[in-house]
Formats: C-alpha cells, structure tokens, sequence
C-alpha cells in the first residue's frame, strides 16, 4: 500500500442541478426536543450530496406555532430570510425571544455554489421548556415512617381537545426515575428517566407530547417513581424516596395554560415493585416484585425540596434497543437454571414463569462472566418474584437495570426469557471499521461494544452494574473513543453539567461525577477540562466550553495550591475523593508507582494547559491564554529536569507510559532528547515487553496517540495481534464479549479502561483524523498509515456534516467527503491535495 500518485477521478452522483434535500434537523443538538433550555435556540441541518464540490452557500429557516400554516409559507415566529453563509452548525437565532412552555415548528432549505435552491426540508418542532418556576408540588406515596421505594401516582382530568390545534404537554421533574402513562398506557419509548444529575443540587425536567394518548373528557395520569440514584446515602438528600413534580400544559393558539398538577389531590400507593439494594458499590441488589400486591390509594404526600435548581433535560434518553435469545439453558445440580445469553450486556430480564405455587419466590441472580470451566458466582445483583399462584406469571425489571451475560434463576421453569438491552446509543448510525484482518476487526468490535454497554442515563459508566459512576479517568481514557465512533453530544451536554455542579469554591473536585466518594487522581477530575475541548473538536458546539471555562480555571487554581517548584505534589483524600494514582491497572509487572506517579499526572496538567491555551484563544482571552503559555513552559521545563534520566533515555520509571508521555508533550523534544528517548521506547516495546501492552487506563489513549502521531502502526498492530496475556485477543479466547477491568479477568468484565485504543483504527489505519482550527470536521485530514498484513480497509464516520466514507485497497482509495466539509489528503507530504465534498477516487 505505498503512496506513488494522485490521479482524481470524481464520480459525477447527478448533475449540477440536482434537486438537494436538507436532512438531520437538531435544534440545541438533539433531534425534535420538546423541552431545551433557552430562548435562543441553535439549529444544525444537513445537506444531501448531489456533486462533487458541491458547496452551501445560502440558508434560510423559518419558524412558525403552528406546523400546518408553516407547510402553506406562513412563518409567525422568524423568517431569516436568505443568509450567504456556508454554517450549518449550531446557527444562531436571532429573532425575538421565544416563550418557555411553548412548542415551535421549523424548516430550513439552502442554495449550493450553483445557486440551486434545494427543496425545504421536513417540518421539524421543538420546545422551549420550563426555564422558571415549575408549577405544583413535589409529591411522593407515605409508607411506614419513610417514603415508598416504587410507587405509583395518579389523578384523573378533564380535558376538551380541538383536533388539530390542541398540543398537550406533561413536564415530569422526578426525583428518582420515573414512568409516565396515560389512560393506563406508557408514553414514548424511553426508559430510565430522567438522566443523571447531581441531585442534592440540581434535577431534570423531562417533556411528552401526550396529545396522541388523551381522549375527550376523563383521562387518568399515573406516574410510577423508582428511587434510583435519589438516596441520602448518595447523596445526603433529606428525603430517602422518590419524589415527583408534575405540569401537565395545554397549548392552543400560540397560548399555554397549566391544567393539572402535582398537589396532595394525587393519589398514592406502593406498587408490586420495590427495591432491594443500598445502590453503594457492589450492593445494587435488585427488584422484589410481588405479584399478590393491590393496590393501598391514599392521599399524596406533599414535600418541601428547598435548594433544588430544576432544568430541562439535554439528553434524549435511553431505549431498549435490542431483545436477546438464550444461547442455552442448563439445569444444575442444585434445580436451578443457568441462562447463558451469549454476550454481556447493559439491561432488563424478561421472563414467563411455569406454574407456581401462591406465595412461591422465585430468585434472579445475574453475573457478567463465568471463566471456562468455571461456575456461576453471585455479583451482588439479583431480583426476587413472589408467585401469585395463576395459570400465567411474568416478571420484567421496572427502574434497575444489570450488567449480565448469565442468569441464575432457582425454583421456577421457564416459559419464555429474554434479555432486553439497553442503551443511549443509536447503533445504526455509529463508526464502522473493518480490514483484512479478522484479528483487528474482533479488537476494535470489542471495543465499540463495550462502549454500547456504558453510554445511558447521560453519561458513561466505568462498569453498569458494580459501581455504577461517571469516573473522570475513564472518561478521559476513552471520550476520543466513543466520540470518533458515536453521536454523543446530548450526552456530553447532561455529564459536563454535573462535572460543572461538582466543584467546590476552593476547586476541588470528587474523581466522578455526579459526585461520590471515590478513588482516582488528577488524570480523574481533569476531565473538566479535556472532555468539553474534545466535545467542541467533534462536534463543533462550544456551549460546554464557555459554559465551564471559568471552573477549569479554577480547577487550575486549586492544582497550583498543592503546586512545589512548579511540578503537582500528591494532594490530601479528602470525604470526596481517595488516592493520588498516576497510571492505573497496568499488566503485571509493570511499575507504575514511584517516580512514574508524579511524572505522568505532570505531564497531564501540561496537556491541561495545551488545552487551555487554545480553549483561551477561542474566547478571546488572550492575556489567559499567554499565561497558560508560559506555566506550561516551565511545567515542562521542570519536568524535564526532574524525571529525565541521561544514563537509560528514559523519564521517570521509563515504561512505555512514562517515555511517551514526555514525547508527546513536547518534553522530550524542548530538551533535544526525543531522538534518544524514541529509540529507547521502541526497543523496550519490542525487547523487553515482547510487543505486548505494557499500560494500563491512563496509560493506553497515551501511548496510543504517540503511536499514530508519529506512524507506529506495525509495532501497534503487532500489539493488537497478541494472543497471549495481556491483550485484548487474551480476553476474547476467555470468552470475553466486552473488554475488562483488568487485563486479567478480575472484578469486572463489561468496563471502560481498556477503550483508548479504538481511535488508532480510525486515525491511523483508515488515517481519519480532525482539524482542531476548524472542529466538528469541518475540515479534517487523511492520512491512511500502512501496517504489514493488511491489504485493505474500510470506514465510516458519522460528523455534524453528514457521513466521511473511506475504502483503500492496495491500487485506489475511495473517500466521500461530506457537505459543508472539506478533506486534506496525505498532508505535509508533495502528495498534499484539498478535496471539496464529493466522492472521489485516488490511485496509489
């Protein structure tokens, strides 16, 4: 696969004149919301590939309050009016402001270099949600001295509906998750609502339309809670329960009105379901449902929440979005039965008992992993079922989820089961990567998989069933990941808020977020910084970024606190957080303790401090950014001094960590040592560790990047190609589904430390990499890198533009370049050549 030249080749799709279409409306990022949290909203759209260097040159949107009166041209609420403007991301509105509780309708359609005017595109809507004070009570069901863990409340209304012109919308602020249904049916498809917040602070509204499930006259609103994340051992709150707030709207004629409610007219009772575990780590427990259960309605009980900030919620939800046959069933010695689903997943039980006897309780225990030859071991999950004793009896999870590939079920058979997954994801539209070689492809599989199970509730988890948290680390280990493969903006938004709710006046921030006592270090809670970067670097929306600008700062602050002679000393635990780690679940045998410690969270205060730079830049803060500048220099300098050893060319412990974290810092290379130190990385990753990994999570998305940077692809396609310990093909031949928490098979074995590498088969081997001077690939490079073996390669990248294809084979690589993008081909090299949107062909 050697570059010799370029001869372009444009496939010609239709012609010039095509009839364009405009596709994918988001308006603040997401797709239809019915509740976003401002009066100036952003719109994204985008535009169909008709010709190659087809070019948007104008757009016009239009805005209306009614949707048929905006198909006839009748736009009461903005018209742009024709804009010369190639944006088409997160554009501004700049009309009047718009009203909360209100739903919006609009369309957009642009001109090309042509000047051909495309058609408008489908009739979007949006909703502005509640940005004020929220109408009724917080609300709960009374049971004993405390309050129901699942309870269900109700209330029934009279509503008259105009057919046509009568928009019903129900805001639910739960404290807990939360299920709503009207006239006894669910609304919408997503589950677990709403996302994740830090709920001694701050807490969600979610918004339904649930005009298509009322009828005229009496309706009925129930509104079952589950407590979820809602304790005081979480998070100190004073009512240990489920709590909700409810306003039920109806829009008619461009006005709003409350209807219904929450208030102590609601009635209230337990519900079948309650909840098992203490949700600490490792004691999630479970559901007990008990199908004997009637109904107990009383009167609600109305709470006093004081100090809760309430807002609409910036994520789409979660949804159930594949359903799991039993690889087998097995009968063990005991009676019981063990259910082998064939993959781990994030996700519900579902199951049809045999008869049972009244009374009979029928155990659920799930477990993600049974080593070969092993047996079922209890992971602290499980859920219990109490028969009534009728001829048909089921049981579905409600407001727990686990992470499972095996179910132990005892004292019952079986009917029917399945396994229902869970996830924020769309897998649909994510990355696809393969290549000739089915060993790599398993490796980057594993990869985006795993990802699949740890992305819901508005946040990524280091594991969804041990412990549950949005660690920083892992989510520094892996955000370019999961960014480069899927469309998590909304999830970004809601995890960034937290980060943001997080800090204290002085600083300090716990090591997840939402916030929790646990263990980690400063890679851990730098994630304020680094992950709203690379949020604007994927996705070209910088509202995180202003948004947080200042608390970074003042994370900064707190680090130069415990600062000596430049270089971040260990700092004290505090009730927030434990530890001081430098890498983390390294292979054994690798030292990562000692000098490495202090040497590798240095280097990543300097890459901090790149980050600002440029962040600092971007708002116009120049004085900052010339500060962050010069700290960075003598960070640098001081590390350098501190941890360079002249007799081994190494820094600090010399692993592979240690080695490339200075050289892709600039360290090693301010100090006329890069040559010295590279050579000396490159022996030990082939002699001494035998081409194996030889890092652990802090340690992988670093050598990993210093890998494509610099064009290592045989050393780490041979790494990859391991089938021994440690390696990720090590796991899969012991049955792993899912990458682990340890290269081992400890603890978890669905987790996030492992996840880095999967930006090497996209930056490197299909050579797709961003241009952080024009974010949300704008404009981005490709410069595929050659590994011995591999004969051809295949991708896809999903962008705000619309989709990059790349095919390369030994003789042509065929790329697609989306519209409003433009693409840098072999840069830096007498090969360089800018292509516009189009498909093209090179041969090589």
């Amino acid at each position: 696969m050697k570059h010799i030249l370029l001869i372009l080749l444009p496939l010609c799709l239709l012609s010039t004149t095509s009839f364009a279409q405009v596709f994918d409306l988001r308006c603040e990022g997401l797709q239809s919301p019915l509740g976003i949290e401002t009066t100036t909203p952003h719109f994204s759209w985008k535009n169909t590939l008709t010709h190659n260097n087809q070019k948007q040159k104008a757009y016009e949107i239009q805005i209306a309050s009614d949707s048929i009166a905006l198909a006839k041209d009748h736009a009461d609420i903005w018209k742009s009016g024709r804009v010369e403007s190639d944006e088409q991301i997160m554009v501004a509105y700049t009309g009047t402001h718009l009203q909360e509780r209100q739903l919006y309708y609009w369309r957009v359609r642009t001109w090309d270099e042509n000047e051909t005017c495309s058609g408008w595109s489908k009739i979007e809507r949006f909703g502005v949600g509640i940005l004020g004070n929220m109408n009724g009570q917080y609300i709960g069901c009374k049971q004993g001295n405390g309050l129901a863990s699942i309870p269900m409340l109700t209330k029934r209304f009279n509503i008259k509906l105009q057919k046509g012109k009568t928009k019903v919308l129900a805001h639910i602020n739960s404290l807990g998750y939360h299920e709503l249904r009207i006239n006894g049916t669910k609304v919408g498809d997503k589950i677990l609502q709403p996302a994740v917040s830090q709920l001694d602070k701050h807490s969600l509204i979610v918004t339904y339309d649930i005009t298509p499930y009322l009828r005229n006259g009496e309706n009925e609103i129930t509104i079952w809670l589950g407590q979820g994340w809602y304790r005081n051992n979480i998070f100190g709150v004073p009512f240990d329960g489920p709590l909700v707030k409810a306003e039920i709207c109806e829009i008619s004629s461009g006005t709003s009105k409350t209807i219904v409610q929450t208030d102590t007219s609601w009635q209230a009772s337990p519900s079948g379901y309650s909840s098992t575990g203490t949700w600490m780590p490792l004691q999630f427990g479970g559901e007990r449902f008990d199908a004997n259960f009637q109904p107990q309605w009383q009167p609600a009980t109305a709470y006093n929440v004081e100090g809760m900030r309430t807002s609409p919620q910036l994520f789409e939800g979660n949804c159930i979005i594949d359903s799991l046959q039993p690889k087998s069933v097995e009968k063990q010695d005991d009676g019981s039965l063990l259910i082998d689903f064939g993959r781990v997943i994030t996700g519900w039980l579902q199951v049809s008992f045999g008869q049972l006897q009244k009374g009979e309780e029928v155990t659920m225990e799930y477990n993600d992993y049974i080593p070969i030859g092993g047996k079922f071991e209890s992971q602290g999950e499980s859920d219990i079922y109490i028969a009534n004793g009728k001829s048909s009896e089921s049981f579905c999870n409600k407001f727990h989820h686990h992470a499972f590939r095996y179910v132990k079920i005892s004292n019952a058979e079986l009917q029917d089961i399945k396994a229902l997954q869970i996830s924020a994801l769309d897998v649909d539209k994510s990355a696809t990567f393969s290549c000739s070689d089915e060993k790599l492809n398993a490796v980057h599989d594993l990869v985006k998989y795993t990802l699949q199970c740890l992305t819901f509730c508005g946040y990524m988890v280091d594991c969804p069933h041990l412990e549950r948290m949005g660690y920083g680390g892992d989510g520094n280990s892996s955000t370019m990941t999961l960014q480069t493969i899927y469309d998590v903006l909304p999830t970004y938004l809601n995890w960034l808020t937290a980060w943001g709710e997080s800090i204290d006046n002085d600083g300090s921030l716990a090591y997840v977020a939402p916030s929790f006592p646990t263990g980690g270090g400063p890679y851990w809670c730098g994630f304020i910084i680094k992950a709203p970067w690379r949020t604007y670097l994927n996705y070209g929306d910088r509202r995180m970024v202003d948004k947080l600008y200042e608390k970074m700062k003042l994370w900064l602050g707190f680090v130069e606190k415990h600062s000596k002679d430049e270089l971040l000393q260990p700092w004290p635990d505090t009730k927030k957080r434990m530890w001081f780690l430098g890498d983390w679940l390294a292979p054994e045998g690798i030292d990562m303790g000692g000098e490495s410690v202090i040497h590798a969270n240095n280097c990543f205060i300097s890459e901090c401090l790149a980050d600002m730079v440029k962040i600092a830049n971007l708002l116009g803060r120049t004085d900052d950014a010339q500060k962050f500048t010069d700290k960075r220099k003598r960070l640098n300098s001081a590390i350098h001094k501190q941890f360079y050893h002249h007799e081994t060319h190494s820094y600090a412990n010399g692993t592979p960590f240690d080695n490339a974290y200075a050289l892709l810092t600039g360290i090693a290379a301010e100090n006329s040592v890069a040559q010295e130190v590279t050579k000396q990385l490159l022996a030990d990753s082939y002699g001494k560790y035998k081409s194996h990994i030889a890092v652990g999570l802090f340690g992988l998305p670093i050598f990993t990047e210093w890998a494509i940077q610099t064009k290592q692809t045989d050393l780490m396609a041979t790494i990859l190609r391991q089938p021994d310990y440690p390696g990720y093909l090590y796991m899969i031949a012991n049955g792993a589904t899912a990458t682990w928490e340890s290269w081992g098979h400890e603890r978890s074995r669905v987790h996030n430390c492992y996840n880095g590498i999967g930006t090497w088969f996209y930056q490197a081997l299909a050579g797709i990499r961003p241009d952080e001077s024009q974010p949300g690939y704008k404009h981005f490079f490709i410069d595929p890198q050659n590994a011995d073996g591999i004969s051809w390669v295949k991708t896809t990248k999903p962008t705000p533009f619309g989709d990059i294809r790349i095919e390369i084979t030994a003789t042509e690589m065929k790329i697609t370049v989306p519209v409003g993008a433009s693409a840098t081909v072999y840069p830096s090299t007498n090969r360089e050549k800018t292509f516009g949107a189009g498909d093209w062909v090179i041969n090589k």
